[in-house]
């Protein structure tokens, strides 16, 4: 087995010249990115897209004595508000453990701990909705 000692220090293992290593990179969106004019996926809208919020606990090992959906349901353009008891209840060990720490039901386990999600038609329709959960 070959230890450390066996090899020179200093040695220089390959005579190819490596060009792109501490070089500046042409980067062709560049001018693009610095000027504004670039496009990302936030600039994009498709139709009939849905924006969603989560509920999130401020409290570690907070108990939920109970969750109101009701008026974030009604709320106009609100699509889906979903809580733990939308997920299949029963079953035992890791599908349950799965469950629970997905959207929280009984009890938070950590700050900031999924409760309920929204899907409404607009980021600020999500965040009112959550608000009113």
């Amino acid at each position: 087995m070959a230890t450390t000692r066996d090899y020179e220090p200093n040695v220089v293992l390959s005579n190819q010249d490596y060009n792109v290593v501490g070089t500046r990179p042409l980067r062709p969106d560049g001018a693009d990115k610095v000027t504004g004019r670039a496009l990302y996926g936030a600039d994009f809208a498709a139709a009939g897209l849905l924006s969603g919020s989560v509920l999130r606990s401020p409290h570690a090992h907070a108990r939920i004595k109970s969750i109101d959906t009701s008026k974030a349901e009604a709320l106009d353009g609100v699509r889906a508000v979903v809580t733990s008891a939308d997920f299949p209840q029963g079953g035992e060990g890791p599908v349950v453990w799965q469950r629970d720490n997905v959207l929280a039901s009984d009890k938070a386990l950590y700050r900031g701990h999924a409760i309920a999600a929204v899907a409404a038609a607009s980021p600020h329709i999500a965040e009112e909705a959550v608000s009113l959960i």
